[in-house]
């Protein structure tokens, strides 16, 4: 029974719902590929989620358990759904609606259907895509159909005060249009499109491809006959998935010129039915696993709802297009007429493939479209190529941020003039010289034993029957940051240690580090500026400051013959580095460089932060338990310890110190160093504290000093970077008298208000002879991957290091570390 309503006032109607929200989060955690940089190509093969994944996958598996035959039977049920949530998509009917293999396909069958003849009128928008062009333009060559194309108006959309006079001209066979085209934002008023056609009694064929999951789309509403779309792109299907849907009466006019025992029945010798419905444009093969893949795609885009997948994505874009549009050299090249999910651009003075690739670099993936895949739109604008953005569900204002700052790092280095010629590609994408090989160096085996130091315990070792997608041996900086980057990722992944955690035996432990711009070649430059953004992404998942931004002095002699440079570096003599540093003095004849942007690092929260983030991500930690032997099995690796045979696809070797025994290969080309650092009594707040001192270095015949200021109650803290060969598996005694008279000596010449020695402790280098890490594939086994040998530095990059580690378990290339290959210690040869 409805409520009363009161005399003298209208029932009001009910008020809407508010719109939906989209749960971002939610659709990153079942999208694992969101976890492996920056993903912005929809528009050409959008992510796909855990669901759609495990769909193909389970009937691939059930096809080989009973056979596809068997299995097509079991699985029709669910394959006659993905038709059902095809046609709901469209606002179609389901007799309307074909599955196909892709968008070229579903094109080419409705297009030869239609039995275009010569003199027959095609009248195209600018918007279509390179395979339709194509295909219309060979109808035109080889059967005398006239193609005519309609211009655009102001806004970049189709003229429609244009196309109505076309109609009214003269007959014509087609109208097409593409929703949204391949190379811009832009969005046809298809409906306006569709009741111009329509008024005239010509067919419109709708080319969504582009449009289908990220904007509502309903064939009634828009007035298009026939519509073609792909599953691989804003539906987030798997590739080699199309539709082809065909309203009636069109439909029933309609036979393919090469018609399948999918879509007709062959009646006797000479004759033959089509079947009635939109079937008769599929062919009787196809991969029912993907279209299985589709179905799940579609079930999830109907659970999010189009609408509210449509204004997240377009607001996005919309945020996107304008922060580009601020940055001074770059362009936006989307029409007025644009919006959805699409934004185009780009980059004063560099080629769009260019650009795409500095992007792939720092983990930005999206595409560029050259003129030839949308020559009647392009060359029409004056563009040969442009760069490509799209967002999707999983994309959210981090991606935007990555992505601005980005491409406002490329202008920028671009605009300096980075090196160009030939060469090898370094980190940025940038040209440099070739390196020559040097001589072979014999491959071992891939059987790997540690050698005595870690001896099995008497008991037996238990086979573990689970396997890892990886394992990380050694949970230093690198492992730990690699740990944490595979657990995020949703691998399944297992972090060994031999000692326990935060121990003070190898590489990574003390209270400080130091981070800094400046190094002697800019090969390093790309991978400082990618270590530099991976401690501002650490600090935000910790809630922990791990920076202290000092500042920074390098100093050496006059004339050294591989000074100190960098971004934003610059050299001071001695009068302006004592202006920066009143506590620090320089020799005679010595001068520095200047890096603003230097500091300390606290390396002990840094290590509990990155176990702690990877344990919450699900990695499991195992201290005390050291990696006794590794030896490649096929495709993975057997682990042995002295509790358990392990077996994982991936073994992550971060072992400092220790890596040359757990790749004896590599001996001959480390060496492990013990090095003293001491600290000083200081006052905190005199010259030399945080007030008169940053983090420094200088070049002294005792050896390279190098220092932070007083500032955390135990006072001015340096080393020498050097130190006599060590075991790394030998007892390790305190520093002795004569290491820390030397360096005392040290101190006192360049940091006069230094006080006695208040403690002491020792740590070891890992070295290679270039001083270059040691970090990707091992040579001839490449389920196993190095992130070692890091020569005194490499604390500053632990973050990205692990960040990369984790790609490259993950297939993902990183061409910015070739120069830190192990390759190069392997010219022509294995481990």
């Amino acid at each position: 029974m409805s409520a009363p309503v009161t005399a003298g006032t209208a029932a009001s109607p009910p008020s809407p719902p508010p719109p939906r929200s989209l749960n971002v989060a939610a659709e990153r955690a079942r999208t694992p590929g969101s976890f492996t940089g920056h993903h912005f190509n929809s528009a050409g093969a959008a992510l796909l989620a855990n669901g759609t994944v495990e769909a193909v996958i389970d009937h691939l598996r059930a096809e080989s358990l009973s056979g596809g035959y068997e299995a097509a039977k079991h699985a029709a049920p669910a394959l006659d759904a993905v038709y059902a949530r095809t046609a709901e998509l469209l606002g179609a009917r389901l007799e309307e609606v074909a599955l196909v293999e892709s968008a070229t396909a579903g094109w080419q069958r409705a297009v030869s259907a239609l039995r275009l003849r010569p003199g027959d009128r095609v009248l195209a928008a600018r918007s279509s895509y390179v395979s339709s062009a194509l295909h219309l333009l060979s109808v035109e060559r080889d059967h005398g159909v006239r193609v005519e194309l309609l211009p655009n108006g102001p806004d970049g959309a189709v003229d429609l005060e244009a196309l109505e006079a076309a109609l009214r001209a003269g007959p014509a066979a087609l109208v097409t249009a593409a929703h949204v085209p391949t190379s811009s934002g832009l969005v046809e008023p298809a409906s306006s499109i569709g009741a111009l056609a329509g008024a005239h009694g010509v067919p419109f064929l709708l080319d969504a491809t582009q449009s289908l999951g990220q904007l509502p789309v309903d064939m009634g509403a828009i007035g298009c006959d026939l519509l073609i779309g792909t599953g691989r792109k804003f539906l987030r299907g798997p590739r080699g998935t199309g539709l082809l849907a065909v309203r009636r009466p069109l439909l029933d006019r309609l036979a393919p010129e090469a018609p399948d025992v999918r879509g007709a029945v062959w009646t006797a010798e000479r004759s033959w039915e089509l079947v009635p419905d939109a079937k008769r444009f599929e062919l009787w093969e196809a991969a029912h696993a993907l279209r299985l893949g589709l179905g799940a795609a579609l079930t999830d885009l109907g659970a999010l709802g189009v609408d509210t997948v449509a204004r997240h994505l377009a607001a996005l874009a919309a945020s996107l297009r304008e922060r580009l549009s601020a940055l001074p050299g770059v362009r936006v090249t989307d029409p007025p007429a644009a919006g959805g999910a699409i934004v185009t651009f780009v980059v004063d003075g560099l080629d769009a493939s260019e650009v795409q690739r500095r992007l792939t670099y720092r983990r930005v993936h999206l595409i560029a479209v050259p003129a030839g895949h949308g020559r009647w739109d392009m060359d029409h604008r004056g563009l040969t190529k442009v760069v490509r953005a799209s967002v999707h569900v999983y994309n959210d204002v981090d991606d935007l941020d990555a992505l601005v700052e980005a491409v406002r790092e490329i202008v920028c280095l671009h605009g300096r003039g980075t090196a160009s010629g030939t060469g090898r590609q370094d980190a940025r994408g940038e040209t440099r010289a070739g390196i020559e090989p040097a001589t072979p160096t014999p491959a071992p085996s891939t059987s790997h034993i540690t050698p005595t130091a870690a001896t099995p315990s008497p008991h037996t070792t238990r086979p573990d029957s689970r396997r890892h997608d990886a394992i990380v041996v050694g949970l230093g900086v690198h492992g730990s940051a690699a740990l944490r980057h595979l657990a995020a990722r949703g691998l399944d992944v297992l972090g060994l240690e031999q000692y326990g955690l935060g121990h003070d035996l190898g590489s990574s432990h003390g209270a400080t580090r130091m981070i800094r711009r400046a190094y002697p070649h800019p090969d390093w430059d790309a991978l400082v500026d990618t270590a530099y953004r991976a401690w501002t992404e650490l600090e935000g998942a910790s809630k922990a400051q791990l920076l202290d931004i000092t500042g920074g002095l390098y100093a050496a002699p006059n004339g050294r013959p591989d000074p100190l440079r960098g971004p934003g570096c610059r050299e001071v003599d001695a009068e302006e580095a004592a202006r920066i540093f009143p506590g620090l003095r320089l020799p005679a004849g010595f001068t520095a460089v200047h890096d603003p942007r230097a500091g300390i690092i606290d390396a002990q929260e840094t290590l509990r932060a990155q176990l702690a983030l990877a344990e919450r991500s699900g990695a499991r930690v195992e201290d005390n338990s050291a990696v006794l032997g590794w030896e490649a099995d096929g495709d993975e690796v057997v682990v042995r310890t002295a509790e358990a045979v392990l077996r994982t696809r991936r073994l992550v070797l971060c072992t400092g110190p220790w890596t040359a025994a757990q790749v004896p290969s590599l001996a001959e080309h480390l060496t492990v160093t013990r090095i003293v650092n001491a600290y000083f009594a200081a006052d905190p707040a005199g010259p030399l504290g945080p007030s008169g001192l940053g983090s420094f270095s200088v070049d002294l015949p005792q050896g390279l000093l190098y220092g932070f200021p007083s500032a955390d109650g135990r006072g001015l803290k340096a080393g020498l970077d050097s130190g006599p060969t060590w075991d790394p598996q030998a007892p390790r005694p305190r520093a002795t008298a004569e290491e820390l008279a030397l360096l005392s000596e040290a101190v006192a010449q360049v940091l006069p208000g230094a006080g006695p020695v208040t403690e002491s402790l020792t740590c070891l280098y890992t070295m290679t002879a270039d001083r270059r890490f040691v970090v990707g594939e091992l040579p001839g086994v490449p389920q196993v991957l190095l992130g070692s040998a890091c020569s005194g530095h490499g604390f500053k990059f632990g973050p990205a290091i692990g960040e990369a580690l984790a790609d490259l378990v993950c297939g993902i290339a990183r061409p910015d570390l070739d120069f830190l290959s192990p390759a190069r210690l392997f010219p022509g040869g294995t481990s």
